[in-house]
C-alpha cells in the first residue's frame, strides 16, 4: 500500500460514524466474498494519538500516528508552497498581493478529506501449486457428468484442487474457474460437488471469460461457468458468465464493462435459466444493456440451462438453439402472450401495490411505479422543487431507486447536494449541526445513488434524455427528475404549432419512461394565473393551467399540484390524476415544512377557524437505520 493509499484509507476510517472509540464492522477487504457479509470481523479502534484496525478473518490490518501523519502533511504543505513561490517567481508581472495569496492559503486550516469511497485494495490471487489435483475425481465429474470435452477444460485452464470451504469446514477436492482480465488473474471460484463454492477472499469480482468479448460485434451472457462451457465446447466462444450466478438482480460487477466490453456489441445472447431468479437476472440484463440488441434462449421443456440442454441432446442441437434465440418482442406489437406471466402473478396474487413514501397522506392517495410519467406543477415558489426532492429521496431511501436530474435551476449543484444530505440526514448541513462523519456517510452514499445531467453541448430534449439513457445502463438509474420543463432549449419546426410540439416531446417522455422503466417525474410552470378580487394570493392552479398545452393533463400519468400558503403555514399537496385506480387516486394531502432540515411532515388542514397542534416534527438520520445491517458497507447495495 503506497503512502498516499494510506492516508485515504486512515480518513475513511476515521471519517466513519461511530459512538466509541472502539467499534466493529464487516472488513472492507473480504466481506464482499464471505458467505456472511455482514460478519463484523474488522475491529477498529481509533484515538487522538492514532489508531489501528485489524481484519480476524482475513487479518488484514492497518496502523497509524496522528503525529506522524501531521509531519508528513506539513511537509507536502511546505513542497507545494515552495512550488507555488517558485512558479509565482517567474511571473515577473505578478503583484505582490497574487504572490502572497497562496501563502495565506496554505496557512490555513486544512480542510478534511472525505473520499467518495473508501479506498479499494482488491487482492490477487495467490494459487498453492501443491494442492492441485491430477485427473481427479472433479474432472472426471466434468466430463462425465456434465458433458465437457477434456480439451475445452485445458484450453480454458479449468483444473482441480483441493481448497478449504466454509460450508463444510474442512478442504474438498474443487473444480476451479480462473477469472482472468488482460490474461492476469483477477479471482478464482471453487465448486465441489454439492455445489457449494467460494471465491477469493478480497479479489475483484468480474464476469468470467471477460477477454473472450473484447473487441467483438456479438457475445453470449450465461448464469454461470459450467452453462459457459457448454456453449464454448459447442463452438460459441464469445461467451462470459456473471461472476454469482443469479444472486439477486445486483449487477454492480458490470459498471466496470459496459463501456469496455458491451457498449460496441450489436447482438447480445442471453441464455439464463428459466427458474424466477433467472427471469430477474434475464430482465435487468436487458434493462441495462437494452432491449434493441438483446435476444433471449429459450430452453424448451425439462430444460433450464444450456448445460441441461447439453446433456439432454447434443452439442450440435446446443449451438442451434442458441443461435435461435429469439429477439425482445418487438415495441410496440404486443399480445396477450406476450404478457403471459405478469398476468398470472396478477391472477394469482392481485395487482401490484405500487412504491410507497412513507408518508401516510400521500401514500393513501397515490402509489409510484416505474414506466410512468409525473407530472408537478404549482405557482413560482410554491416548493415544486422541494416536494419533488423529497419524494425523490423516499423513493431511494425506501426502495433503492437511484436518481438522475436535470435541473439546471438548481445550480451550483453543490447547493442542491446540500438540500439533498439535510433531507436524508435530517439536520443543517453545517459543522455546528451535523457531525462529519454523518455528513461523510451521507455524501458517499448519494455519490452512488445521486446524478447530475448537464450536457456541455446543449440543453435540447435528446441531448439529455441520451445522457439519461446512459445513467439508465451504467449506474442502474430508475427515477428521472426534469426540472423544470422550460429550461429545455426548446427547436420547435416552422411546421408544428406549440401545443402539437409539446404534445410529441410528451410522447417521448413516455416513451423513454416505458423503454428504460424508469419514473420520469416532469415539472412545469402553469401560465400566468390572475389573483382573485381582494386577494393576496394566488389560485391554486390546475395541470391545464400548465404554459403551452392540456398534454400535461391529457398524457401524463399521475398528475399532483403543490401550493404552499404562507398565511396558514402548510403545504397542499393535490393529486389531480393517478391512471389506474390500484395505484390511488385524487385527492388533498397536508403538509408542515422544516427549514431545519427541508423535510416535509404530514399534518391536519388548517383553516381560519381550525387550528391543529403543531406537527412532530422528524429529525432522525434516515441513513443510520438503511445502513445499520451493512455497518457502512463499501459498497451500498443496489436494490430493485
Amino acid at each position: 500500500m503506497t503512502r498516499e493509499e494510506h492516508a485515504d484509507y486512515v480518513r475513511w476510517l476515521k471519517s466513519l460514524p461511530r459512538r466509541k472509540d472502539h467499534f466493529r464492522m464487516p472488513c472492507p477487504e473480504c466481506s464482499a466474498t464471505r458467505s456472511n457479509p455482514k460478519d463484523p470481523s474488522f475491529s477498529v479502534h481509533i484515538t487522538r494519538e492514532g489508531g489501528w484496525a485489524k481484519c480476524f478473518h482475513c487479518d488484514f490490518a492497518i496502523a497509524w500516528n496522528e503525529d506522524e501523519m501531521w509531519k508528513r502533511e506539513q511537509k507536502q504543505q511546505d513542497r507545494e508552497r515552495q512550488k507555488q513561490q517558485k512558479d509565482a517567481s517567474q511571473h515577473h508581472n505578478t503583484s505582490q498581493h497574487h504572490d502572497a495569496a497562496p501563502q495565506q492559503r496554505n496557512t490555513a486550516q486544512r480542510k478534511p478529506h472525505i473520499p467518495l469511497q473508501p479506498p479499494v485494495h482488491y487482492v490477487c490471487p495467490v494459487i498453492n501449486k501443491n494442492k492441485q489435483i491430477m485427473n481427479g475425481e472433479m474432472m472426471e465429474y466434468m466430463v462425465g457428468r456434465r458433458g465437457i470435452p477434456m480439451d475445452v477444460l485445458t484450453r480454458m485452464k479449468i483444473e482441480e484442487r483441493l481448497e478449504f470451504l466454509p460450508q463444510t469446514g474442512k478442504e474438498e477436492a474443487c473444480i476451479c474457474f480462473p477469472y482472468l482480465e488482460d490474461g492476469v488473474m483477477k479471482n478464482m471460484k471453487f465448486r465441489d460437488a454439492a455445489k457449494h463454492f467460494k471465491m477469493v477472499k478480497g479479489a475483484e469480482l468480474i464476469p468470467w471469460n471477460i477477454d473472450a468479448i473484447k473487441g467483438k460485434e456479438k457475445c453470449y451472457i450465461t448464469e454461470g461457468e459450467i452453462d459457459a462451457l457448454s456453449l464454448i465446447a459447442a463452438g460459441l466462444e464469445e461467451v462470459v458468465s456473471v461472476p454469482n450466478g443469479a444472486g439477486g438482480a445486483n449487477l454492480q460487477w458490470l459498471d466496470r464493462f459496459v463501456e469496455s466490453h458491451f457498449d460496441d456489441k450489436t447482438e447480445i445472447i442471453l441464455a439464463m435459466d428459466t427458474d424466477k431468479r433467472g427471469v430477474e437476472l434475464r430482465d435487468e440484463l436487458v434493462r441495462r444493456l437494452g432491449m434493441d440488441r438483446c435476444k433471449v434462449v429459450a430452453w424448451g421443456e425439462g430444460c433450464k440451462d444450456a448445460n441441461e440442454y447439453l446433456l439432454k441432446y447434443d452439442l450440435p442441437r446446443l449451438r442451434q438453439q442458441v443461435e435461435q434465440a429469439a429477439e425482445i418482442p418487438l415495441e410496440g406489437v404486443f399480445c396477450p402472450m406476450d404478457e403471459w406471466n405478469t398476468l398470472m402473478d396478477i391472477y394469482y396474487n392481485g395487482m401490484p401495490e405500487g412504491a410507497d413514501t412513507g408518508l401516510e397522506n400521500l401514500d393513501r392517495l397515490i402509489k409510484f411505479e416505474r414506466g410512468f410519467v409525473l407530472t408537478v406543477t404549482g405557482v413560482p415558489g410554491s416548493g415544486k422543487s422541494e416536494f419533488v426532492d423529497e419524494i425523490a429521496m423516499r423513493l431511494l431511501l425506501r426502495h433503492d431507486w437511484k436518481v438522475g436530474y436535470f435541473s439546471p435551476e438548481n445550480t451550483p449543484l453543490a447547493y442542491h447536494y446540500r438540500k439533498l444530505i439535510r433531507r436524508v440526514v435530517g439536520k443543517r448541513f453545517e459543522h455546528k449541526g451535523m457531525p462529519l462523519p454523518e455528513a461523510g456517510q451521507a455524501i458517499r452514499y448519494l455519490a452512488q445513488s445521486v446524478f447530475s445531467i448537464m450536457p456541455k453541448e446543449d440543453f435540447s430534449v435528446e441531448s439529455v434524455l441520451r445522457i439519461a439513457a446512459q445513467l439508465v445502463s451504467r449506474k442502474g438509474v430508475k427515477v428521472l427528475v426534469v426540472d423544470p420543463f422550460n429550461r429545455f432549449e426548446h427547436q420547435i419546426p416552422d411546421w408544428e404549432t406549440e401545443t402539437q410540439y409539446i404534445s410529441r416531446i410528451f410522447d417521448e417522455f413516455s416513451n423513454f419512461a416505458v423503454k428504460h422503466k424508469v419514473l420520469l417525474i416532469l415539472v412545469a410552470h402553469p401560465t400566468k394565473l390572475r389573483r382573485e378580487p381582494g386577494s393576496k394570493r394566488w389560485p391554486v392552479p390546475t395541470l391545464y393551467d400548465i404554459n403551452g398545452s392540456a398534454a400535461f393533463f391529457n398524457k401524463t400519468d399521475y398528475g399532483m399540484v403543490i401550493d404552499r400558503n404562507d398565511e396558514l403555514g402548510q403545504v397542499l399537496v393535490r393529486v389531480a390524476k393517478v391512471r389506474f385506480d390500484h395505484l390511488g387516486g385524487p385527492g388533498d394531502a397536508f403538509f408542515a415544512f422544516s427549514t431545519y432540515n427541508g423535510r416535509y411532515t404530514p399534518t391536519e388542514e388548517r383553516t381560519l377557524d381550525h387550528n391543529p397542534p403543531e406537527p412532530k416534527w422528524e429529525h432522525t438520520n434516515f441513513l443510520t437505520e438503511k445502513l445499520k445491517p451493512e455497518q457502512q458497507d463499501l459498497g451500498f447495495n443496489e436494490g430493485e
